[in-house]
């Protein structure tokens, strides 16, 4: 079943409240809506039974969604920010941009100096490659055995066409075993 469109004093209402930011009570009032007693909690409680109706209330879903989606970054200015991050030489950062996380400003005998952290490039580099699937190990479940990595990677052969997972990034949690391989002589 369609629903009706909202009338005039509901589409006012949740203008002045959702969009102008005004409160329910300021909103009911600049809607048109009279209240015998005048009072601020009855315009407050007509607000919150006006935003319960299911015409009003899938109104307000469609107006939050319509503004998150105005409002949250896309993939590619998240992508384009996180390239910005790491071509940026550090040199090239300054107090006012984007890039600049912290400004420490801090005044000696010479005079006053800044000093600029800019955005951690490997954190970025990684950021980008979660963003561009690059990880492997939410792929493939021996991704994150390196044993087994090794075992497959021998069974392929050189000349074997087999597939074989990529291993996982080294990560702090991976414990990291050193080899020495030594040659016999004949």
């Amino acid at each position: 079943m369609k629903q009706r469109p909202l009338n005039t004093r509901q589409k006012k209402f949740l203008e002045n409240h959702l969009i102008k930011g005004m409160s329910i009570a300021e909103s009911v009032r600049r809607a048109g809506y009279s209240i015998k007693s005048g009072r601020s909690e009855d315009y407050s409680s007509w607000g919150c039974r006006i935003l319960k109706t299911p015409r009003v209330a899938s109104e307000v879903q469609k107006i939050r969604e319509k503004a998150f989606s105005r409002e949250a970054l896309s993939y590619a200015e998240k992508r384009a920010f996180l390239a910005r991050a790491v071509r940026t030489s550090v040199g090239e950062i300054h107090e006012g941009s984007d890039l600049a996380q912290e400004v420490t400003i801090t005044e000696g005998k010479e005079g006053t100096s800044r000093r600029v952290k800019a955005v951690d490039k490997l954190r970025a580099l990684e950021l980008d490659s979660k963003l561009a699937g690059d990880f492997y190990s939410d792929r493939e479940p021996q991704a994150n055995n390196n044993f087994l990595f090794l075992v497959n990677l021998g069974k392929a052969g050189i000349g074997n066409a087999l597939p074989v997972a990529l291993p996982s990034p080294v990560s702090q949690t991976t414990p990291v075993i050193e080899t020495q391989a030594e040659t016999l002589a004949d």
